[in-house]
């Protein structure tokens, strides 16, 4: 169960502009909808495990938008997403990988 249930989403700009290079998202695993500017122009961020979104139905503007060195994403965790909002992944010019895109399925 959810230890703060009144805690279902991202704020606006989560971790906007961060220089983290790395970044392992295991705190959100009740989360059920990314807003806007989720990991927005985070120029520095190589990694990210988004395995804990598993609850995750809509992506907010912006979702990775401009994380020029990010190389690898993998969805598997994406089966219960059915919107995604503009420039997901837009801008990552690094991005060499992205795996279980089968995770994105359910996106109308």
């Amino acid at each position: 169960a959810n230890p703060n249930p009144s805690i279902t989403s991202t704020a606006k700009n989560f971790l906007r502009r961060s220089k983290v290079t790395n970044i392992d998202l295991l705190g959100l695993q009740y989360i059920t909808s990314v807003g806007d500017g989720f990991l927005f122009r985070c120029s520095s961020l190589k990694t990210v495990n988004l395995s804990c979104l598993q609850n995750v139905s809509s992506i907010g503007r912006y979702f990775l938008c401009s994380c020029s060195l990010l190389e690898i994403v993998d969805f598997c965790s994406f089966e219960k997403v059915t919107c995604i909002s503009d420039c997901f992944l837009f801008e990552c010019s690094s991005l060499k990988t992205i795996s279980n895109i089968s995770g994105l399925r359910n996106v109308k």
